[in-house]
This record gives C-alpha cells, structure tokens and sequence, in this order.
C-alpha cells in the first residue's frame, strides 16, 4: 500500500518510460564463412574467442586474423558454398560484416546468394579483372592478395577496423603478410580502380596502402548505419516517450532532436555536415534530409610539384 494514498488520490500519475536507446553493437562485429572441418557443421554459425574454437570448425587460417587484428569475438559460417541466403536470413542481424574466406574462389563469389544481408562484403582474390568488377559494387570490399596469402590480410584490417574505439580507416598501419605490391604503378593502378591492397616498402614495411568499400573509404557504410541507428532510436525514444500530437510545434521539437544527433557525429569529426527536416503531412511526421561524409583520409594521397628557384 502506498503511503501518500492521499496524493495518489487526489493526483494520480502514469509514468511513461521511453524507449531505450538502440544498440550499435553490432556494427563491431564480423561473420566470416569458411569450410568446416571434422568437428563443423554446415550451416551452423558458431561464435569464437580463441584460435583453438576456429579450428574447432575449420582449418582455414584466415578467420584468426580477425583476432589478430584486435577483435574478442568473431562468428564463423561453416558451409561448402555460398548460397548463404537461408542462413544468413534465420540467424538475424548479430553482424554487420561477412568476409568470404580464401575456401572460396572467383566464381563462387560471382554466385553467392546473400539473401537480406545488407552490410559490408569483403573478398579477396589474385585475379585483378575480377577484382576491378567486385570494387564497383555498393558496400563491397575488394582485396587484392597473393594467393598463397589467401584473405589473411583483408581480415587482418576488418579485425584493426573492427576493434578501434572509434571509426577510423586504418589507412598505412602495418600489415602482417607481403602481397608483393612493390612498385608505384601497380599500387596507383590499384588506388585508382578502389581495389584494397598492402604495399610493401623496403624502408617502411607492409602497410595497408587503400582499405576502399564501393569505391569509398572504408569507415563510410559503418558511419551511415550508425547515424541511421542512433536517429531512428532518438526519434522513437521522444514519440514513445512524449505521445506528441501531430503538429507543427512538436514536429519542430523532433526535429531539433534529430540535429542534436547529427550535431554529434559532425562534432566528433565523423561527418562534415548533415540536416533533417521534419513536416507534417495527412497526419504523418515526413522527415527529409541530407548527410554529407567526407572521404576519410584513406582515399587521400599528396601529390606536390617542387620547383628550384634560380
């Protein structure tokens, strides 16, 4: 029983909890389908923390780059092809990366089925006109690799990607395997044709000379779906929270919610502007508006004339 039955009676009050916040979690982290092994399951999708639960599944050696590369978790999708789109469709969205390993070839890439799966795609191969045609697609991370390197290095840059406190691109960290880009035109033929690659330099090392996803950097799909996330769950945390009335006044207090969020992501440098918009029409909120992402600093290169002065 109440002890201020005499305030619950004369001022009875219904408490409205919002919404909570929406996870991004996801976004951290990364599926990579393999072959399985004696002890696998095709189909299956196992969650792994240490090099001795992959090769519980199987014995390709690229998903321990994953952990390498700083990640505590990955899943791994054991099946003999990929025609994954049953799967992928019933186990949810736990992920927001696939990265196809080196079990599997050019051509079965060009016909792998992902059914609803929207995220980021990575593949890797040797065969650079395949390469050139997978760099174009939207979302698609296209990685050249020697071939007896396999995905070794592409899932070394998911995992430092991944595994980062925030989004950054990764562009020249050292990488762990030697691709043989060693000359200046492969690697600018590569830059230009947004086909992900390491460059190996007597000096320097193996660094990540371009990490590109559809032609862009590689942080950009991963900043979008953030933002996306973070605007819808503010939206729905203020109309479950304040059951507004359509109109003008509370759409502009919804509005201003939405910039709060932008404001955000263009204060921690991950965006350079954005804008929202929201009307009332036939009893609807309408949002309209615009994000501008820059292109990271991986898609950037100096190029300088120097002249001597007589």
């Amino acid at each position: 029983m109440s002890k201020n039955i005499l305030l619950d009676y004369f001022f009875n009050v219904e408490a409205i909890t919002p919404t909570s916040q929406a996870s991004t979690a996801f976004l951290k982290q990364a599926c990579i389908v393999v072959n399985s092994n004696s002890g696998g399951t095709d189909g299956d999708i196992t969650q792994c923390s240490t090099i001795a639960e992959i090769e519980a599944v199987t014995d390709n050696e690229d998903a321990k780059e994953l952990l390498a590369g700083g990640m505590s978790k990955i899943y791994v999708l054991q099946n003999d092809d990929l025609d994954l789109q049953s799967i992928l469709d019933a186990f949810g969205p736990e992920f927001f990366t696939l990265i196809i390993s080196s079990d599997f070839n050019d051509t079965n890439i060009t016909g792998m089925d992902l059914g609803l799966f929207k995220g980021v795609v990575g593949v890797s191969s040797a065969t650079e006109s395949f390469l050139e045609a997978q760099a174009v697609i939207p979302k698609r991370v296209s990685f050249f690799t020697k071939t007896e390197n396999g995905a070794k290095n592409m899932c070394y840059a998911f995992g430092k990607l991944l595994s980062s406190f925030t989004w950054r691109n990764q562009q020249y960290v050292t990488m762990p395997y030697d691709d043989e880009v060693v000359t200046l035109g492969k690697a600018e033929s590569y830059f230009d044709d947004k086909i992900s690659f390491v460059l190996n330099d007597k000096e320097f090392g193996k660094r990540l000379g371009l990490f590109a996803v559809g032609g862009k950097a590689i942080v950009a799909p991963y900043i979008l779906k953030n933002l996306e996330i973070d605007m819808q769950s503010r939206a729905l945390s203020y109309i479950s929270g304040n059951q507004p009335q359509y109109t003008i006044k509370e759409a502009t207090l919804i509005e201003d919610e939405l910039s709060q969020v932008i404001q955000g992501f263009v204060d921690r440098g991950l965006i350079t502007i954005g804008t929202v918009s929201i009307a009332v029409d036939q009893g609807n909120f309408i949002a309209s508006g615009q994000i501008n992402v820059s292109e990271p600093t991986g898609l950037w290169r100096f190029k300088a004339e120097l002249k001597q002065t007589l």
